[in-house]
């Protein structure tokens, strides 16, 4: 019998999640894999899942690992990014984006000022892509980065062959700040991209323009690999 996988590559604090598992029904009959390499967001990530704040998050089969989706085992030097006082005093959104995004709701109990601390938010990245990054003068108000750490990374392509099967059901949601421009064409090159059924992908060309091309170059390979394309946002 296949098995009904959800890999949730960037989980952040499970908002993306939360609108995937409405969209494809996914209970808990489907295994659920994520992995975040912001160790402030995986914490937060394992909090909103215990708290049972979020429905969406109960009687569900989650496994997660900190750790950056890339192209080796072998780990990577991740730069931290967080949100500015210019974000929380003009930035609100629904209740996943205020109480999670920004982690000030009341079973977080985190203060304002202390939320500016911690670098949880913004798009924290792969050192190796940050040069990439143009912001926009608004997004430089809104974000500001934070030190560079060291992180356990996955091969995602090698993972997925290791542990799964080409007829099991794969639903693969990335988002993770143009990773996926290193990540994908390995999945190409070692078939792994056979594997998968449907994607859902976040790029990040419109803040990183260099890519802008390979982002139809790779959209246009999944389809012709017969993988539903799609977006979750």
């Amino acid at each position: 019998m296949s098995r009904k996988i959800f890999i949730d590559c960037g989980t952040h604090l499970g908002m993306g999640f939360s609108k995937c598992a409405s969209m494809f029904n996914i209970d808990h009959n489907w295994e659920i894999f994520g992995f975040e390499a912001n160790p402030y967001v995986y914490e937060g990530y394992i909090k909103n899942i215990q708290s049972e704040k979020y429905p969406i998050l109960l009687d569900k089969n989650i496994s997660l690992e900190n750790k950056a989706v890339w192209i080796s085992d072998e780990g990577i030097k991740f730069s931290l990014r967080g949100i500015t006082k210019h974000h929380i005093d003009n930035y609100s959104n629904d209740g996943w984006s205020s109480d999670l995004a920004t982690m000030v709701g009341k079973y977080n109990g985190v203060p304002k000022k202390e939320a500016l601390k911690i670098p949880w938010d913004g798009g924290s990245c792969a050192t190796v892509l940050k040069e990439q990054i143009k912001d926009t003068e608004e997004r430089n108000k809104l974000y500001k980065w934070h030190e560079d750490i060291e992180v356990e990374s996955i091969d995602l392509s090698k993972w997925i062959i290791n542990n799964f099967k080409p007829d099991d059901l794969i639903v693969l949601k990335m988002d993770i700040e143009g990773a996926e421009y290193k990540v994908l064409p390995k999945m190409f090159e070692d078939g792994s991209v056979n594997y998968i059924n449907v994607a859902l992908i976040e790029w990040h060309d419109w803040i990183m323009p260099d890519y802008v091309n390979q982002t139809r170059d790779l959209a246009q390979r999944l389809q012709n690999a017969n993988v539903q394309l799609g977006g979750w946002g």
